[in-house]
This record gives structure tokens, C-alpha cells and sequence, in this order.
């Protein structure tokens, strides 16, 4: 009678477990998946195609949030690399086809050519981790360089450290209940990590030499300063904002302030990320590039 009782029991378990695991596949999401990297930190893992919270992200070859590209750049292409954190990658609320860089990609140069946008960029990514991406895999025959910034890049160190299991997953759950419960009984590595001595002030170490990367392409390069939306409300760029400028105008870059661009009321979803319309106006900031060739208007 007792073996009937616990047959019965764990059967009632067995049965609880797969509708629930087939309630997670249904109705969760899917993840985008990272790589961890010694110098970079990390970055999303390549050829991907998910939908995370039903927004569609896609990497290329290289781990962009972009179209497939090649090494060498094509004749009829006028090649732009925007390089930036969570703001230029999408956050987790933007489309494929609604971010920034999809949208350039839809402008036509006034010359024929077309642009080939590459999106260089990762959520928390920070100037140390720019630089590396650049060190490891190079401009890739990059025409001009994009770079966007926020003022708490400044403060955005590499950890040197494994990047964190729930913001950055390196593989895809087999079961994804059995995943959940997992994650919340056992401690993230990442937590418990040392401290790695590089951490402190790479971020400061690493913006001048980045700024200096993004200067040397073919027809130089733009520092976008994105605000926060209470540094919108400052009618003139807070310190940090200058100190960003004046970084980038000593490596030879030109400056936009996003401000300038991007709509206060409806731009943003939160503190800092954009929304769709956000995106729009950022991809009208970087035409605005003058390393860029002048574009048709892109259409609203």
C-alpha cells in the first residue's frame, strides 16, 4: 500500500514537472546568449536568432546585433561601425529592425553607395571593453567609426571576471525548469569572483586610447554623448558631459551631444535606454556625422 502511495506520488511529481517545463517553453522566453572573453569581458555569442520577451535579436558572424557583413568591406558600400553599450545595442525592448544602426542601414548615400552598418556593442560594456573588441578582432575595413557614450561610461571598469549567469547565460538551459530552480539554490561564480587589480580606473585608462582607435579611421570618427534623461534637463553638459567632450575633441573627433537629437517626451523607456522612436533619432545622429557621406533623409 505504501509503495502504491509513493509510486502514485511521484508520479503526480513527474506529471507537475513536464507541464510545468512545457509551460516555460510556451510561455518564457528564449536568451540571448553571451561568450566570455579574458580582455573583452564578454560579448553576444555569433549567429544567434531568438526572440527574448518577443523581441527579435539577431547577431551576425561576429557577435554583432547586426546584418551579416564580411572582413572585407563590398565596392558599393560606405561602411560605418557605431560602437556602444546597452543604448546602441537595444537594451532588451528594441527590434532588429527598429534599432539605430537597422535603421542607417535603410538611408542611401546623395553618391550611389550604400551604408553597411556594423553594431559594435554589448549591454554594460564600457570603454575597456570597446577597446578590446577592437584590439581582437580590428576596424574590419571600417570607412568611419560612430562611438557613443553616456556619462556613466566613465565609471563602466571590465571585472576581468565571468560574466554574470543571469544577465550574460553562456548556454541554453536542456531543461529550463529544472534551470530556474537551479539558479536560485546554487551561488553565481561571478558573486564570489576576486578582485582583479586591472578593474580599478580601466574605464578612465581605456577612453582616451579608444577615442584614439576611433580617430584613425579612413575618414575619422564622432563621439555621440548620450544623456540621461535628468541630465536632459540641464539646459548646458553637466562636468562629466565636458569632460567626454573635450577627451574626444583632443583626439580629434567631432562631438554630438544627443540632446540635440534625440525627444525628451518619447524618446526614452526608462532613465537612460530609448524607445523606438529614441532609435530613430539616434540613427539621425549619426548621419549627422560629418565622417559620414551625405544621406538621403531618412524616411519617418
Amino acid at each position: 500500500m505504501r509503495l502504491r502511495l509513493l509510486f502514485h506520488a511521484g508520479l503526480a511529481v513527474l506529471v507537475m514537472a513536464m507541464f510545468a517545463e512545457i509551460a516555460s517553453r510556451v510561455l518564457g522566453s528564449d536568451h540571448l546568449l553571451y561568450r566570455a572573453d579574458p580582455e573583452i569581458e564578454y560579448l553576444p555569442q555569433p549567429n544567434q536568432a531568438v526572440f527574448v520577451r518577443n523581441v527579435d535579436m539577431r547577431t551576425n558572424a561576429w557577435g554583432m546585433r547586426s546584418d551579416p557583413v564580411e572582413a572585407v568591406r563590398p565596392a558599393d558600400a560606405f561602411r560605418v561601425m557605431v560602437i556602444g553599450d546597452s543604448v546602441v545595442f537595444g537594451f532588451t525592448n528594441i527590434p532588429h529592425a527598429a534599432l539605430a544602426t537597422s535603421r542607417l542601414a535603410q538611408m542611401k548615400t546623395e553618391d550611389g553607395r550604400r551604408l553597411e552598418v556594423l553594431n559594435v556593442s554589448a549591454s554594460s560594456w564600457g570603454p575597456g571593453n570597446m577597446l578590446a573588441w577592437l584590439d581582437k578582432f580590428g576596424a574590419l575595413e571600417t570607412d568611419a567609426i560612430v562611438l557613443v557614450l553616456s556619462t556613466h561610461d566613465l565609471e563602466d571598469d571590465r571585472t576581468f571576471a565571468p560574466p554574470e549567469r543571469d544577465a550574460f547565460p553562456q548556454s541554453a538551459p536542456v531543461l529550463k525548469t529544472v534551470d530556474w530552480v537551479g539558479r536560485r539554490l546554487t551561488p553565481d561564480p561571478a558573486a564570489s569572483a576576486p578582485v582583479d587589480p586591472r578593474t580599478e580606473g580601466d574605464a578612465h585608462a581605456a577612453l582616451p586610447l579608444l577615442l584614439q582607435r576611433v580617430a584613425e579611421a579612413p575618414t575619422g570618427g564622432c563621439l555621440i554623448i548620450h544623456p540621461t534623461t535628468e541630465e536632459l534637463k540641464s539646459r548646458s553638459a553637466t562636468p562629466d558631459e565636458q569632460l567626454l567632450e573635450t577627451t574626444a575633441l583632443a583626439a580629434g573627433l567631432t562631438v554630438f551631444y544627443g540632446r540635440d537629437f534625440i525627444g525628451a517626451a518619447k524618446g526614452y523607456v526608462d532613465d537612460i535606454h530609448l524607445s523606438a522612436s529614441g532609435q530613430e533619432d539616434l540613427a539621425r545622429a549619426v548621419a549627422a556625422c560629418p565622417n559620414l557621406p551625405r544621406t538621403e533623409p531618412l524616411a519617418r
